[in-house]
């Protein structure tokens, strides 16, 4: 199924740091255009999910690049577009996850929030989440990861 597809189908929807980034900091990607019309829309029917490592990342890395005017300009962009779930109810499966995959804890908590959705989380492919450990989770924790 395509992305565009996806977006068309799905109510709710988890966006993981790498997203977002590439978004907030004027990326040039091919997902930012299909985000800009079925997400930060104010006719999108998507609900968007996220947790509070998502804002860390977020915030730390735009005020390495940009300073700490615009991690707060991202930072506030964030609250008013995303629903963030408290730590409290996803911890135990991303550390299930953690402990069954080598990939970084900022993502096992996002695939764990797809799984307590049971939404769609969009990656951009990086080393860490190659095909056949997405496959994996994938199956074993009935989410749908997708590299965008």
């Amino acid at each position: 199924m395509s992305i565009k597809q996806i977006l068309i189908d799905t109510s709710s929807l988890v966006l993981d740091t790498s997203v977002l980034l590439g978004y907030f900091m004027d990326e040039n990607r091919e997902i930012n255009s299909l985000l800009e019309e079925y997400v930060f829309t104010q006719e999108s029917k998507i609900t968007l999910y996220g947790h509070n490592l998502i804002k860390s990342e977020l915030y730390y890395i735009a005020c390495r690049e940009k300073g700490i005017n615009e991690a707060e300009v991202v930072l506030k962009k964030l609250r008013s577009i995303m629903n963030t779930i408290s730590d409290t109810w996803l911890f135990k499966k991303a550390a299930n996850i953690k402990c069954n995959y080598p990939i970084a804890i900022s993502d096992c908590y996002s695939i764990s929030l797809a799984v307590l959705q049971e939404c769609p989380v969009f990656f951009l492919p990086e080393y860490e989440l190659p095909g056949e450990i997405v496959n994996q989770i994938n199956r074993e924790y009935n989410v749908k990861i997708e590299l965008v």
